[in-house]
């Protein structure tokens, strides 16, 4: 059963009284606030932004459904919109500071090594080189490795499964979209200087360029060129590890984001 809504004062009686926000209403805004300052400050691409606000306000829209339906409490509806809120906001802390930078171009790879992982998660999941996959086995291929980065800094104590899921997937693109914007910003000089950092123009812009990015991923595909970024740094435990069937309902809700 969902839990009642109680309110408590002094009213004067046979009057109307407007009532204030839930707690779960104001849970969700400002989970949904904390994203669209987020998309405002890290994403770029209109078309990337609009996707991402719109797939945190499915989410907004499903913790309410699932709260309406008796699935969970109103109370653990407002424990996963704190969690999910929190997780964005360390995401953007990681995109505003000096250390976001450092550990984004730790992370980067030489192309030649890059090919190998790829390959390597492709063999393992499909039996086939990187290069011979279709676009669809590729996004797997992309998801798999962000999913392997970031699964420990993706977990709810509370929520239905699909909430879950859905806030999973909201915490790791969200991580996505952070570190490519710290490697690809457009104007590489300035963006160092804003977050403190004394940088060549050379040393900070050929970071994507030296990774090889464009030979995988076509323009404006973050989650492919930040998959490529990724994969060296959690090769080592996944190569002989196969996918589990859980990953594709995750799959099915990566599809969502529309920002490959």
């Amino acid at each position: 059963m969902t839990e009642p809504y109680i309110v408590t004062g002094s009213y004067v009686v046979q009057r109307e009284h407007a009532l204030q926000d839930s707690p779960l209403d104001r849970a969700l805004e400002l989970m949904e606030g904390s994203a669209l300052r987020f998309s405002l400050d890290a994403i770029s691409d209109e078309k990337t932004r609009a996707s991402y606000i719109k797939n945190i306000q499915r989410m907004s829209q499903q913790t309410r459904d699932d709260v309406k339906a008796g699935k969970i409490t109103a109370q653990e509806g407002v424990k996963f919109s704190h969690e999910m809120r929190n997780k964005i906001m360390v995401e953007h802390r990681k995109f505003t500071s000096a250390q976001g930078l450092a550990i984004a171009q730790r992370k980067k790879k030489g192309g030649t090594e890059l090919k190998t992982l790829l390959n390597m998660y492709s063999e393992n999941l499909f039996q086939n080189g990187y290069d011979s996959l279709s676009e669809v086995e590729k996004n797997k291929v992309h998801y798999t490795i962000l999913e392997s980065s970031g699964r420990d800094n993706a977990k709810f104590s509370a929520g239905t499964k699909k909430m879950l899921i859905m806030g999973k997937l909201g915490v790791l693109v969200t991580a996505a979209l952070a570190t490519y914007q710290i490697l690809n910003a457009e104007n590489k000089p300035k963006e160092a200087a804003r977050q403190g950092i004394i940088v060549g123009a050379g040393a900070f812009g050929g970071v994507l360029a030296g990774l090889g990015v464009s030979a995988f991923c076509g323009p404006g595909a973050p989650i492919c060129a930040i998959a490529v970024v990724l994969v060296g740094t959690i090769a080592g435990g996944v190569a002989g590890e196969a996918v589990a069937s859980s990953l594709d309902e995750e799959l099915e809700e990566f599809t969502h984001w529309d920002i490959f």
